[in-house]
């Protein structure tokens, strides 16, 4: 993902366009591609500032508070399980359907780490 462009910059796009300049030759002065400068400017039009948007969310991952503490009872049970077994066992606890990788996020985000051993 590149930086945000910088904030002189946007403000250089919003006035060169009320002094009525085209999306393609603010485009060519500014050294943006126009699709940057239509963004620039559309977001000028819904909020009246220049200031980049917040980055978004992405998804929520399910694994949080008691089905969290689910996943740790079953790490102490199951000590030499893989992340397959136990997101099956979680499946199978909480009925929550959820993907090895998602599990293998919230093993990390605990503090647990991936074993070695053969």
């Amino acid at each position: 993902m590149r930086p945000p462009t910088p904030p002189k910059v946007r403000e250089i796009v919003v006035r060169l366009r009320a002094e009525g300049r085209t999306y393609r030759e603010i485009a060519d002065l500014t050294a943006l591609g126009t699709a940057t400068v239509t963004r620039i400017l559309r977001l000028h039009r819904e909020t009246g500032g220049t200031a980049p948007k917040a980055p978004g969310g992405g998804n929520f991952s399910p694994i949080r508070g008691k089905i969290e503490t689910r996943l740790k009872q079953l790490v102490e049970q199951l000590p030499d399980a893989t992340v397959r077994e136990f997101a099956e066992a979680l499946a199978k606890a909480e009925k929550l359907r959820t993907s090895r990788s998602s599990v293998q996020r919230a093993l990390t985000r605990m503090g647990y780490s991936r074993k070695k051993s053969p």
